[in-house]
């Protein structure tokens, strides 16, 4: 089931507290925070493809369809990094 921006917000919220109280043994916190910030890239890169299958795709779309995908890559890549600087549980 697909939550609420409120219960999606209050959720965030929540692993931010389990997060930042090292509380979060089965890592769900810190895959629900990864997975927020991943989704709202990936709907980025979603909106994007919609335009190019609507009106196919000038030089400046296809530039903003390969950015939204480096953005999703260098996301990934820097993960851990992002972990340890304290922006995810280091669990």
């Amino acid at each position: 089931m697909k939550p609420n921006k409120t219960q999606l917000e209050t959720a965030l919220a929540a692993a931010e507290r389990l997060r930042e109280a090292d509380e979060d043994p089965e890592f769900v916190a810190r895959s629900l925070i990864y997975l927020a910030g991943r989704h709202e890239l990936l709907d980025r890169v979603f909106r994007v493809a919609e335009r190019f299958v609507k009106f196919g795709m000038d030089e400046s779309e296809h530039r903003e369809l390969v950015r939204a995908i480096e953005a999703v890559r260098h996301f990934d890549d820097t993960a851990e990094d992002r972990i340890d600087l304290g922006l995810g549980s280091s669990n």
